[in-house]
């Protein structure tokens, strides 16, 4: 089983482009769950995505990076063994931070030997439209969000001006070199199979 955390600020776009990721694995022929953690008492993703006919579990009212730590693993598990996918997609709150709940996935084989195999990765998503604005109030805030990231989208290319796509694509890469950023769009589906490509499918 692969998992991928989608991880991202508020507003990203995380819940449109994972019904996209979703799609594209479907239409490759994979079995795939999702799981998603939302702040406050009604998970408007996760009835948004269970009405779209996706094997969505929600998990309110916390974060999947800290209160909610012990309910993630449980949940993961679970997940694995009811519906048995071959493609999980996490999506956490836009406050978490996706290396802790990697590490919080990792912990699983230990709380649960019977588990099995799975590799877990980072997909970072963000908004170039809103991106200068958040790094300059919050920069190390989304910088803690991406580090550990197999790769990033850049999401809303379709809106988005060339500038702010520049300094974007920019701020990470002097942050993070190693890291390929992908731009695509999550609303009409554009560059989302080719990202993909490079982590499963």
């Amino acid at each position: 089983m692969q998992i991928h955390v989608l991880g991202g600020f508020l507003g990203s776009g995380k819940t449109t482009l994972l019904m996209r990721i979703a799609n594209t694995y479907i239409r490759a022929g994979k079995k795939v769950a999702v799981l998603v953690n939302e702040m406050g008492d009604i998970g408007v993703d996760g009835a948004t995505l269970m009405s779209e006919g996706y094997n969505t579990t929600e998990l309110p009212d916390g974060c999947v990076c800290c209160s909610l730590s012990a309910e993630l693993q449980v949940a993961v598990r679970n997940i694995r063994r009811d519906i048995q996918p071959e493609i999980m997609l996490i999506e956490p709150t836009g406050l978490a931070i996706p290396t802790k709940i990697v590490e919080g996935i990792d912990m699983i084989p230990e709380l649960f030997p019977e588990f099995g195999e799975y590799t877990v990765d980072i997909i970072g998503v963000v908004d170039p439209v809103r991106f200068r604005l958040f790094v300059t109030k919050k920069g190390k805030f989304m910088a803690e969000q991406l580090e550990g990231s197999s790769m990033i989208m850049m999401n809303k290319i379709d809106v988005a001006p060339a500038e702010e796509m520049r300094f974007t694509e920019d701020w990470i890469l002097e942050r993070m070199p190693d890291i390929r950023v992908w731009k695509v769009s999550a609303l009409n589906g554009d560059g989302v199979e080719e990202a993909l490509k490079e982590v499963c499918i």
